[in-house]
This record gives C-alpha cells, structure tokens and sequence, in this order.
C-alpha cells in the first residue's frame, strides 16, 4: 500500500507542471530551430545562398516572436518579463543587421574587419535567443524559505519532492517528515497555481490544475498515512 500510494502522489504532482512545460518546450523548439537557421546563414557559400537561407531564418523568426511574445504575456515575474522583452528586441535588431554583415563577409572575405563584424552579429543573436530560453523557463513564484521557482526549477523540486517521498515506513516519523514534506509540496502547488493564474492559461487547463493541486494535497495525507500504518 505504501509503494502504491507513493506511485499515485508522483503521478499525480508530475501532473501539475506538464500543461505549462508544454507551451515552454513549444518555445524552446521554435529557438532550436532559430539556431538551426542562423547556423545554415553562417554557412551560405555566396550571395544567392545566403539570399535563400536567410528568407528561411526570416520565416522562423516570424513563428518565434509569436511564440515568445505570448510567453512574455504569462509571465507574471516583472523581472523575467523584462529579460524577455530585451532578449526579444535584441533579436530583432541584430537579426535585421545579420544579412548586411554577412553579405559583406562574403563580399570581401580577405578584409579581417568584415569577418570580425560578422561574427559579433552573430554572437549578439545567439545571446539573444539564449536570453529568451531563459526567460521562457521562468516564473515569478517564489517563497521565503526556498526562494524563486521557474519552470526548470518547479521541475527540479519535483525530482527532489519524489526522492523525498522514499521513506523506510519502519524508521518513519511524523514530526519528522510530515512538517517538511508538506511545505515543499506547498511549494511546489503554488508554483503551479501561478499557472493557474495567469490570464493566459486556458479555462480547461486551470481547472485542471486546481483539481490536480488538491488531488495531490490527498495523496500525500493518504501516504503519510500508509507510513504511519506500518510503523
């Protein structure tokens, strides 16, 4: 009964975050392919290839901005919210450079000052993107004890929450357990209120995690239980 009910509170806490998880990894696949696409310009052999490759990376920057700017709108953290809107905007300046600098690399390869620039496009682009994946993957929840959880960190607390469930029910104690496995579950529950929350999150998708949130509040009573059953 311990190891069913201790199945049943990790299947049921994983629950809560992968609604959200799948919008973020919706993003980060977009930024891969974004990078995929700077890559294919960096490596344009000539003008009329760097024409084409670049039409490609203009079409998938198009869908990423998209998806970015909504992102940007659930974020409820001001901080990450700003990082976002400046990794964005960084994207777009440098992006809209990149085809200048590298059709004069191109132009003139033998002149170190068309490479140099070049290269430092392309490095602000790439910084660009990797400061909206990090934003994307952030919230504003936050507690005094445990501090800030974003999307990787609500994930990591989940792995640490279900290593934590593992108890020896004949070595188990109440006092000992019960307090600190309730406030992180706590705290991991208003990471995915914030979710819940956010004026982005679809109607289906909160109630959802609301009845998940108490669903999983259940489980871990009923396993604290089994763990005082079989003491």
């Amino acid at each position: 009964m311990v190891r069913a009910a201790r199945a049943l509170l990790s299947g049921v806490t994983r629950l809560l975050i992968l609604a959200d998880m799948a919008d973020v990894m919706r993003l980060l696949t977009h930024l891969k392919i974004v990078e995929e696409s700077l890559d294919a310009v960096k490596n344009a052999t000539n003008e009329q290839d760097l024409a084409s490759r670049f039409k490609e990376f203009g079409k998938e920057m198009v869908k990423l901005n998209y998806v970015a700017a909504r992102r940007q709108q659930e974020l409820k953290d001001l901080h990450s919210r700003d990082e976002m809107a400046a990794a964005r905007g960084a994207l777009k300046k440098n992006a809209t450079m990149l085809y200048t600098a590298s059709q004069a690399f191109l132009r003139h390869p033998d002149v170190a000052a068309t490479r140099v620039n070049r290269d430092y496009v392309f490095k602000q682009v790439q910084e660009a993107i990797a400061g909206i994946s990090n934003a994307a993957q952030s919230t504003s929840v936050s507690d005094d004890k445990h501090g800030p959880i974003g999307i990787g960190e609500l994930a990591a607390a989940l792995n640490e929450f279900d290593n934590k469930i593992i108890l020896d029910p004949m070595h188990f104690s109440e006092q000992r357990y019960r307090p600190s496995l309730e406030e992180r579950l706590e705290s991991i529950i208003s990471g995915a209120a914030l979710m819940a929350d956010s004026s982005c999150t679809r109607d289906d998708r909160r109630e959802r995690i609301v009845a998940e949130c108490n669903a999983v509040r259940q489980a871990l009573q009923d396993l604290l239980t089994e763990y005082m059953n079989n003491m």
